[in-house]
């Protein structure tokens, strides 16, 4: 009898998604197990912890808050060594440096009063002149045959009102007609004054003693208002504005004397301070001051100068630049009251190359701090250091 025998199925094989599930899951067994051991054998024992502070026994729970350490406070702080500077009234000396530049004692541009033809010039152009002279001449001939026709009907009114007048005393004209004659006597008379108005415009005088510049027109043009002849200046005293920084606006006075040079001539010239623009300049911040000077070098306007002003003052507080602390609000300096060090805001003066005129903030007396002042805070205690 034969016997059958059914095959067994054979085995499915491991997957490579599912081993690298296995060894994955092995390694962070392997991780977690490192790090446990780690802690173990860091953690320290309860024998080798040092005792609680005030005898307490090392099982036992503390029972009060854990101790902290005192904050020092500002007046705990220990003071600062300090050297000051007594502000006291001093004398004071110093230059003020500044810019200008020369300008004419008097200077015009001569024009034609009326639009007429140029018939004569009898300037010469870059000689000096005197006022009164006469420059340039105009065509008044129409002009002057209206002058004559003026003259006859000025004439005919006055002989006119001659006639109402003899009439009037008899009472043979009545008031209206003399009034009458009365007017147009009179109203000839202006036309003539009218007209010589005009004529006199048409000659062009020099309205002042100076020097002529170049001429510009020559004779036949015709000339306008709009139109320059020539210059007229008057050197013989020249003017010069310059500026100076406002925070000396107060130490110049009209009348103050001051010096000043100009290229090409090596000598110091001097002058005198004849009038202040009563307002600053913002773009500058600096006031302009004019002077007059007398023009014996032959100096020519538009010259450039370099300027220098004497200031003094009797009673200046003077402190080291060094104790200045400039910020965005200002100037201050730290001030010794009552043992501590106070900011106090102050406005500055002149300079000299070490130190500042204080105007305003402190008074004649007041310490003035000069050292340690990066370490310095308001408020803060210090010690004046005695030599």
């Amino acid at each position: 009898m034969a016997v059958s025998s059914q095959a067994s199925p054979p085995a499915r094989p491991v997957s490579a998604r599912a081993r690298k599930i296995a060894f994955a899951s092995l390694a962070v067994a392997g991780i977690v197990g490192a790090i446990a051991l780690v802690r173990l054998q860091s953690a320290p024992s309860s024998e080798s912890r040092p005792p609680e502070r005030g005898g307490a026994s090392a099982g036992a729970a503390p029972t009060g808050a854990p101790s902290q350490k005192p904050v020092a406070g500002p007046s705990s702080q220990a003071p600062l060594l300090v050297d000051v500077h007594v502000a006291k009234p001093e004398p004071l000396e110093l230059t003020v440096p500044a810019t200008g530049s020369l300008i004419a004692h008097e200077s015009v541009d001569l024009v034609s009063e009326l639009s007429r033809r140029l018939i004569k010039v009898q300037a010469k152009e870059g000689q000096p002149v005197k006022k009164g002279d006469v420059l340039f001449q105009l065509d008044t001939a129409d002009l002057n045959a209206q002058v004559k026709r003026l003259d006859v009907q000025k004439r005919l009114a006055k002989l006119t009102l001659e006639r109402s007048d003899k009439l009037q005393a008899e009472n043979l004209v009545t008031r209206q007609e003399w009034e009458q004659a009365r007017a147009q006597y009179d109203q000839a008379e202006a036309e003539r004054a009218i007209l010589g108005v005009t004529l006199a415009q048409s000659t062009i005088r020099a309205p002042f003693s100076g020097t002529l510049g170049l001429r510009r027109v020559s004779e036949g043009a015709w000339v306008t208002p709009q139109i320059v002849l020539a210059t007229l200046q008057d050197t013989s005293r020249l003017k010069i504005d310059f500026t100076v920084p406002e925070r000396f606006t107060t130490a110049i006075k009209q009348g103050q004397k001051f010096t000043f040079t100009v290229e090409g001539h090596g000598e110091r010239m001097s002058g005198t301070i004849v009038a202040i623009e009563p307002q600053i300049v913002a773009s500058s911040r600096s006031v302009l001051a004019r002077g007059l000077v007398e023009n014996h070098a032959g100096l020519l306007p538009g010259t450039f100068a370099r300027v220098e002003v004497p200031l003094s003052a009797d009673d200046a507080l003077l402190v080291p630049s060094i104790a200045v602390i400039p910020s965005v609000k200002g100037r201050s300096v730290y001030v010794v009251r009552e043992g501590k060090a106070q900011l106090v805001d102050v406005k500055t003066g002149a300079r000299t190359p070490d130190r500042v005129q204080i105007l305003t903030g402190i008074t004649a007396g007041d310490q003035v701090i000069v050292t340690n002042l990066l370490r310095l805070r308001d408020g803060a205690p210090v010690k004046v250091n005695t030599p």
